[in-house]
């Protein structure tokens, strides 16, 4: 599963327009006003003026100019549209895709990973999770953004470089404040931190990244994702954690769910929520070793990608070009009205 890819509205509202996902959407809509009744509109409001109707939007009001574009939309509707496709069968308990060895996700995919890992099986039970899973991910994101100065100039807070391999990066990175913050493919990789720095680095190392094969590209994230500056967001999430009733333990995973730090196997994590929530936002993302972690652990014989997008399934098959040659990739196609 992939993290912030461009909200996928159109395939939202094509999920929201089928009766059997009535419930699903009243409790997404109800998580985030609660959320944001909670929060204040003090805390949202330079961000987003118009709030997030989500239930509007779904209905086919068309959102603010800049709305779709910002990271906690972004990240946000990702989120409730991998949770949407991740629901128990309708009148049963279980359904006939193949079960899951392990789960993924990149970014703030994780969090849709171990809500798969969990196989919850009701439909209500599920309901009940992802309502407590979208709060804590509204929550979570408008906190990163009060860390986060207005953006100023052309410059954002992460940039893509590709063409240069991660140590080299993380190399050049080192005497700087600027982060490794996605390591995505063998040359393709995410640098984070202030704006400011970032544009700093790149007229440092200008005559390395203008080398042929070699890009740069800012990204429209709003905030400096997968590195420490957005740690003091996820301590301020979890003293507000009463939003998540679900219980959440490694016990409590029927199957693996990996992250690349060592990496590790969730199952064999006591609380969930601070790991789950420092990867999806504020730890560096490996996302090479996160897929050779579950290949080489689990032999899974096909790969099921859940998107929003392409990137996750194009970097996963970028890490495993030249080996597992028996492997299969789906994707699941995003809906259609």
């Amino acid at each position: 599963m992939a993290g912030v890819q461009g909200p996928p509205l159109a395939a939202l509202r094509a999920l929201y327009a089928r009766p059997e996902n009535a419930r699903y959407f009243t409790a997404a809509a109800e998580a985030v006003a609660r959320v944001l009744d909670h929060v204040g509109p003090d805390a949202y409001r330079r961000e987003l003026p118009g709030g997030i109707p989500l239930t509007a939007w779904l209905r086919g009001d068309p959102p603010e100019a800049g709305a779709l574009e910002h990271s906690i939309v972004d990240g946000l509707c990702a989120h409730i549209y991998h949770l949407c496709l991740l629901q128990p069968a309708v009148g049963r308990a279980d359904d006939d895709r193949p079960a899951p060895v392990a789960a993924i996700g990149h970014s703030l995919g994780l969090i849709g990973a171990m809500a798969a890992g969990l196989r919850v099986t009701g439909r209500r039970q599920y309901t009940a999770l992802c309502h407590d899973l979208i709060a804590m991910t509204a929550l979570t994101l408008i906190r990163c953004h009060q860390l986060t100065p207005p953006r100023k100039g052309a410059a954002t807070p992460m940039a893509a470089v590709t063409g240069v391999p991660a140590e080299e990066l993380r190399a050049l990175a080192a005497d700087s404040p600027v982060h490794l913050a996605l390591a995505n493919s063998g040359r393709s990789h995410v640098l984070a931190g202030d704006p400011d720095d970032l544009a700093g680095f790149r007229t440092r190392h200008t005559r390395r990244l203008a080398e042929p094969g070699v890009g740069w590209t800012y990204l429209r994230s709003t905030a400096p994702f997968h590195t420490p500056l957005l740690e003091p967001a996820v301590r301020a999430t979890l003293e507000e954690r009463h939003f998540m009733t679900f219980p959440l333990t490694g016990d409590r995973l029927a199957v693996p769910v990996y992250v690349a730090d060592a990496p590790v196997n969730l199952q064999h994590r006591g609380d969930l929520l601070p790991d789950v929530l420092a990867h999806a936002v504020c730890r560096p993302l490996d996302w090479p070793g996160t897929v050779r972690a579950a290949i080489e652990d689990c032999r899974p014989d096909q790969v099921v990608d859940f998107g929003p997008g392409p990137s996750a399934r194009v970097f996963t098959r970028e890490t495993l070009r030249g080996g597992h040659h028996g492997l299969r990739y789906r994707s699941v196609p995003a809906p259609t009205a």
